[in-house]
């Protein structure tokens, strides 16, 4: 007779209830609580969309906002929205508000509010801007995606060869020499390497820190971060998947803008700002100056090579058409939908690359145990 106290067990419920949990903590975002991390594009995502939905559902801009600085996962986020809300009660305008904390709030965010604000469209202006965040962590997610199984090769790869030649061949070495054998010189030097990072892997590390640590510095100056840029733009095979994102984040911000209402020098003038790569910024200040000088924008874009044909010509066909913000937007398609297929081409060809590439180095490193077996082999 069941005990009216205990609950019946269904294993199969209670098996999907455990996993739909497990799934559930996997896909929060782990955040150690004594390292502040900045914001990244998916929380601004949520809480772009969720602003969004509150201020069309008809909730009042300030209560909004201190929903949104109880709710909100990042800390840092949650903590500079109810200090938005503070400074929004206290009488000053939202973008203002947001400006005040521009060190978190991207530019694109604070200049998309100030806009909506100023025309009477803030709720159809936040609603780009989500899905402009949207759209942004797509294709983060599609890249990261796409390198995660090259990146754990690579360790897997790196893991194997420093436990095969700090803990396996070392075992080797006093069985060869008990049996008086010569070991070659491939055997030898693998040894060696494993001998120097079992007795020397703390200077190792300190090597390998101070060596981080001058190329960061090296690459905050003038000199350093020009060549860094110019070397990422110009990468065999991976500078062209470089300069496809660069232009569909371009292109995806300045339609996100323009279609807004802000003017197009102005919006130059943000992802002048925000562009991650100094030659492209470069190269988007010379264009805004064109223009300022009366220039048309696809004349403006064409010199320096740094973008291409296509969003010249779209740019052309916009100020034609008066549909500028549009064909941003579609070229922003474009680019999107060229490195999704460009990243999952490249994981198609890296898989098997990196596959002979592991089986290369432990192949090598199995050769080094059995050339020394061989002697042993002639000696019997």
């Amino acid at each position: 007779m069941e005990h009216p106290g205990r609950k019946r067990f269904n294993g199969e419920g209670e098996a999907k209830s455990l996993g739909r949990r497990l799934v559930t903590f996997l896909k929060k975002p782990v955040r150690l609580p004594f390292i502040k991390s900045r914001p990244k594009t998916r929380d601004f995502m949520i809480f772009s969309r969720q602003f969004s939905a509150m201020i069309g559902a008809g909730i009042a801009v300030l209560s909004s906002l201190e929903i949104l600085g109880k709710q909100v996962e990042h800390s840092v986020l949650r903590e500079r929205i109810r200090d938005v809300a503070l400074l929004v009660r206290k009488g000053h305008s939202l973008a203002d508000s947001f400006r005040a904390h521009a060190d978190v709030f991207p530019s694109i965010l604070i200049n998309m509010v100030e806009t909506g604000e100023a025309g009477g469209i803030f709720n159809t202006a936040m609603e780009r801007v989500a899905a402009h965040f949207e759209r942004q962590y797509d294709l983060e997610q599609k890249i990261k995606s796409a390198t995660l199984y090259p990146k754990f090769i690579i360790g897997v790869v790196f893991l194997v060869i420093i436990f095969m030649i700090v803990f396996v061949l070392p075992r080797f070495e006093s069985v060869f020499e008990n049996m008086g054998v010569v070991m070659p010189a491939l055997t030898r030097m693998l040894i060696a390497s494993g001998g120097v990072l079992l007795s020397y892997w703390y200077l190792i590390i300190l090597l390998g820190i101070v060596f981080f640590l001058s190329l960061k510095v090296a690459l905050k100056t003038e000199t350093g971060s020009f060549f860094y840029d110019r070397l990422r733009l110009d990468a065999p095979l991976l500078g062209s998947l470089y300069r496809k994102i660069i232009m569909a984040r371009f292109c995806r911000t300045l339609g996100t803008l323009l279609g807004s209402g802000v003017s197009l020098i102005l919006s130059l003038e943000l992802l002048k700002k925000t562009s991650e790569n100094r030659i492209v910024a470069g190269a988007i200040e010379r264009a805004s100056f064109n223009i300022s000088r009366g220039e048309s924008v696809a004349d403006a874009l064409s010199p320096g090579g740094i973008f291409p044909a296509m969003v010249v010509e779209m740019a052309s066909v916009g100020e034609e058409t008066g549909k500028l913000d549009s064909m941003f937007s579609k070229s922003a398609d474009f680019f999107e939908a060229d490195v999704s297929y460009t990243v999952e081409r490249l994981g198609s060809l890296l898989e098997p690359a990196l596959i002979l590439f592991m089986t290369g180095i432990i192949a090598l490193i199995a050769l080094s145990v059995l050339l020394p077996m061989f002697e042993v082999y002639d000696l019997i």
